[in-house]
C-alpha cells in the first residue's frame, strides 16, 4: 500500500470512529431525554393525580363524617325498668364512656330532671347549646358539672353540652323521688 493511501485509510477510520462516537452520544442523549420526560407528569397526569388525591380526601372526609355521626346505644336501668337511648359522638360522651358502666344516685330536681353532680369541669365541653331542650335529652350542665336526664319540659332554655337522648316512657322519673340509676353501653 502506498503511504498516501495508508494515511487516507487512517483518516477514514478515525472519521468513522468519530462519527460513531458522535452518533452514540446523540443516541444516548435522546434516550436520556425520553427517559426523563417520562418522569415529569404531563398536564393529564397532574389532573389525574389531583383527582386521585381529591377522591382520597373525599373518602377520608366521609369517614370523618361517619365517625362524627356515630352514636352509642345505651341502656338505662332505674327501679327495675330499662330504657334505651343513644349518646352522641363528642368529647364529653367519650370521656363519659370511659367510666361505663355507671351506677349513680340521681337527685330529682325541679320536677323536670334527674341529676348527678360530678363537679365543675368533670367533662369537656365543645359545642354548648342554649335552646329549648327535648324530653329525654341527656345533657351535661357545665357550671355545676351535672349529668342530667331531662324527663319533663317546662319551657326553660339553658346552656348545656348535649350528650344524647333517652327514648321511651320517662314517667318513671315523674314521681319526684331520687333514684339509683345504672347506665351501660349496649354493643
Amino acid at each position: 500500500m502506498i503511504p498516501a493511501e495508508k494515511k487516507m485509510r487512517v483518516k477514514e477510520t478515525a472519521m468513522m470512529k468519530y462519527m460513531q462516537a458522535k452518533w452514540s452520544v446523540l443516541l444516548l442523549a435522546a434516550c436520556l431525554l425520553l427517559l426523563l420526560s417520562g418522569c415529569v407528569p404531563s398536564k393529564a397526569d397532574e389532573s389525574s393525580l389531583s383527582q386521585g388525591e381529591t377522591a382520597l380526601k373525599q373518602v377520608m372526609d366521609g369517614q370523618d363524617r361517619e365517625e362524627e355521626k356515630r352514636m352509642y346505644t345505651i341502656k338505662v336501668t332505674v327501679r327495675g325498668q330499662s330504657l334505651y337511648g343513644t349518646l352522641e359522638n363528642n368529647a364529653a360522651t367519650k370521656a363519659l364512656l370511659k367510666q361505663f358502666p355507671l351506677h349513680l344516685h340521681m337527685v330529682n330536681l325541679y320536677g323536670r330532671e334527674m341529676t348527678y353532680r360530678y363537679g365543675q369541669g368533670a367533662l369537656p365541653t365543645e359545642h354548648l347549646r342554649a335552646d329549648r331542650y327535648d324530653v329525654g335529652d341527656i345533657v351535661y350542665w357545665a357550671p355545676r358539672g351535672s349529668f342530667v336526664i331531662l324527663y319533663q319540659q317546662n319551657g326553660e332554655e339553658f346552656e348545656r353540652q348535649q350528650l344524647g337522648h333517652l327514648n321511651g316512657d320517662l314517667s318513671i322519673f315523674a314521681d319526684g323521688s331520687d333514684a339509683d340509676v345504672t347506665i351501660e353501653r349496649v354493643e
